[in-house]
């Protein structure tokens, strides 16, 4: 798809018109401009923005922040953009990096330099290498929580020495950790720091590898090094604060949350976070309203889902499943709840009562068919409530049987 729609964003009249100007040189008609980050993330969702040229040094809210948005609002690890700038601090530069942006023009303006820049950029996009295309794929399935197909589009040679490797390595960790296949995913992070060894990115997945491992005191020990080494690094902190809260150190996440929220007050993710640590600390009415309008709902399923095992695994049977109604509750048009059903299905096996269970295992079946875990479950509590001489549900078994044809029919 050609790239026809810029945006430039600038609170600078003059350096706004000198790179209209020379988008016009380029034969570019669809320019649009804006003075502030907020109106910039408005327009780019009502004119399709398909290119960015974003001023560094910018009142209200700093470019940094507006690039860290607007990557955060298009669900997207690429999107063409190009930094100006007339001085970076040393905190600036390795910003740059972590984001992965090597695309950064320094005032004052050389015209040349800036149409060759764009030029080469439009010619790049154009002419994707095929592993280019690949690994966007990979990553946008990621984001959509489609990691199974992302997965399918893994292939040897995407792993051969070249110029992606390292991001098709770091793809490859985020898929298999959302497979929960820690042991493929640390590999592949092992692999891509062998080769750059302060990759933002990667480091972030080792640290979040080792808070699933219940390894909490090394995970915030790495991300407390990110966050000082490149401090306006916004995911560092937020990822630092969710470490915190993971280790049980509330207070700790509260500070970090806060920070970010002055920096960023409308930070989604962060609000995510915020609200995973007022679920854990009761304030069920306090994290429904941060995750209001959240498009991570799947992502907290999996948190919700890890804290109600623990309760219930240290046999605090009632806790763990107010926790699981009060997530479902929360995020039944925001995630899929599959796995929350089941695993309250067996809590309320474990806590004996058989014929809850059978209608949480159903109702987990029915939303996701190919989950033989739950109907191998299914199977053994109707086994159980046989052998008190209990008859199961017929419409619950009804709708088993029906879920059950339907993944045959299309197997």
């Amino acid at each position: 798809m050609a790239i026809e729609r810029f945006l430039i964003l600038d609170d600078n009249s003059a350096n706004t018109l000198f790179i209209e100007m020379v988008l016009k040189d380029l034969g570019i008609k669809n320019v649009f401009k804006s003075p502030t980050g907020d109106d910039a993330l408005i327009q780019a969702d009502r004119n399709h923005i398909q290119f960015f040229i974003v001023a560094w040094e910018l009142r209200g809210m700093p470019g940094t922040v507006f690039i860290q948005k607007m990557r955060s609002k298009r669900k997207r690890y690429f999107v063409p953009c190009i930094l100006f700038s007339k001085r970076m601090s040393s905190e600036d530069v390795k910003l740059t990096k972590d984001l992965g942006f090597k695309q950064i023009l320094t005032m004052p303006f050389d015209k040349d330099t800036v149409k060759q820049m764009i030029g080469d950029m439009l010619t790049y996009e154009a002419n994707l290498d095929p592993k280019e295309v690949t690994i966007r794929k990979i990553e946008m399935y990621h984001l959509e929580g489609q990691p199974m197909e992302a997965y399918k589009l893994f292939s040897e040679k995407l792993f051969d020495p070249s110029p992606f490797r390292i991001r098709a390595l770091i793809a490859a960790a985020e898929v298999m950790m959302s497979l929960s296949k820690y042991d493929k995913a640390e590999k592949c992070l092992t692999d891509a720091l062998n080769e750059e060894p302060d990759n933002n990115k990667a480091l972030q997945l080792q640290a979040k590898i080792l808070t699933r491992r219940g390894q909490h005191d090394q995970a915030v020990a790495l991300l407390e090094r990110l966050v000082l080494s490149s401090p306006k690094n916004i995911s560092n902190k937020i990822n630092l604060g969710s470490a915190y809260v993971e280790a049980d150190r509330h207070d700790d996440a509260r500070r970090v949350f806060t920070e970010v929220m002055q920096e960023d007050p409308d930070n989604q993710d962060c609000k995510d976070q915020m609200a995973t640590l007022a679920f854990k600390e009761g304030d069920f009415g306090l994290a429904e309203q941060l995750i209001a309008e959240t498009e991570n709902g799947n992502e907290l399923a999996r948190t919700f889902n890890n804290l109600a095992i623990s309760q219930v695994t240290k046999g605090h049977f009632d806790l763990g499943i107010i926790t699981y109604n009060n997530a479902m509750r929360m995020l039944a048009d925001k995630a899929r709840l599959y796995l929350l059903h089941y695993n309250l299905g067996l809590a309320y096996r474990k806590k004996g009562d058989l014929a809850k269970s059978l209608d949480e295992l159903t109702k987990s079946y029915v939303s996701a068919p190919s989950f033989e875990k739950a109907y191998v479950a299914i199977a053994r509590v109707v086994q159980e409530l046989k052998e008190k001489g209990i008859a199961p549900s017929t419409t619950l078994i009804k709708q088993v049987k029906t879920a059950r044809e339907t993944i045959k029919k299309y197997a």
